[in-house]
């Protein structure tokens, strides 16, 4: 079995809300959710801004960009932001929360041996 750094979040749009799991990845630029959730967050992607990335092997992905409202929570805090995520057609059902909008608000620590995972908000942290 392999340990996958997943989380909980909450995208929050102008017409609804979406709970995912989201995949911690330190190598990705930005933050892709998959293409379904716009619909149930009640996010027109027609007109969005579209840019296309490039995955680990070189496969191509294209996203459309919307800001959203994030939020992640644990038993004891909670933490919420807007952020401007592509909507991609992710092989999975997971997010992908890379750098631009996510993990350049914290200081990230992975404990492999405990299958734990530690965010701690830093500087350029912007929500509330």
């Amino acid at each position: 079995m392999v340990y996958r750094p997943l989380i909980p979040i909450t995208l929050i749009g102008p017409g609804g809300t979406q709970v995912l799991d989201g995949l911690i990845d330190s190598g990705s630029d930005g933050t892709l959710i998959p293409e379904f959730a716009a619909k149930h967050m009640g996010i027109d992607l027609t007109m969005a801004p579209q840019e296309t990335t490039r995955g680990i092997g070189g496969a191509q992905v294209a996203a459309r960009y919307v800001a959203v409202t994030v939020r992640i929570a644990d038993n004891t805090e909670q933490r919420e932001w807007s952020a401007l995520v592509g909507f991609a057609p992710l092989a999975k059902r997971n997010a992908i929360l890379g750098h631009a909008g996510f993990l350049q608000y914290f200081t990230t620590i992975l404990y492999g041996d405990f299958e734990m995972l530690e965010l701690t908000v830093n500087a350029l942290y912007p929500g509330t």
